[in-house]
Parts: structure tokens; C-alpha cells; sequence
């Protein structure tokens, strides 16, 4: 699927766009390169909040969750053969 945009870009951008046989192509490659870099600082941003989620928890709710955890596990393992 293919979306037809319109946009503005700065004179030296719009001069090396001109430039290219396929300026569809050339915006697309250059938006990918930044794409892993705005993922890669949305999974620092997840990580950061979960951190300072896990350092607000008291004892006990970590207790639960190792309950919890412990056990799904045994319900997911169930009649496994290891």
C-alpha cells in the first residue's frame, strides 16, 4: 500500500530530489535510515519508565508478581516432558 503526499522541504532538499529518477524512492530510503533510531529512543523511553515503575513497587507487590510468574509457569509447563 502506497499514501501520495504533498510536503514542503527546504531548497537544497528540494535540489537533490529533482535530482533523482525516483524521489519516491529516495524519501522512502532516507526516511528508513532514521526509522531504527526513533524505534531504538521509543524503546529507551519504554525501558526508562518501566525502571522507575519497578523501583516504586513495595516488597509485597514484588512477592506477587513472583507468585504470579512462578505460577503461570507451572500452569504453561504443565504435563511438559523434559
Amino acid at each position: 500500500m502506497t499514501v501520495k503526499l504533498s510536503i514542503s522541504v527546504p531548497d537544497d532538499v528540494a535540489a537533490y530530489l529533482q535530482s533523482q529518477d525516483n524521489v519516491s524512492a529516495a524519501v522512502t530510503d532516507a526516511v528508513r535510515k532514521v526509522l531504527p533510531e526513533a524505534r531504538r529512543a521509543r524503546q529507551r523511553a519504554a525501558a526508562q519508565a518501566y525502571g522507575e515503575y519497578l523501583r516504586h513497587r513495595t516488597a509485597q507487590q514484588a512477592a506477587d508478581d513472583r507468585i504470579l510468574v512462578e505460577s503461570s509457569n507451572d500452569i504453561a509447563l504443565r504435563d511438559a516432558q523434559w
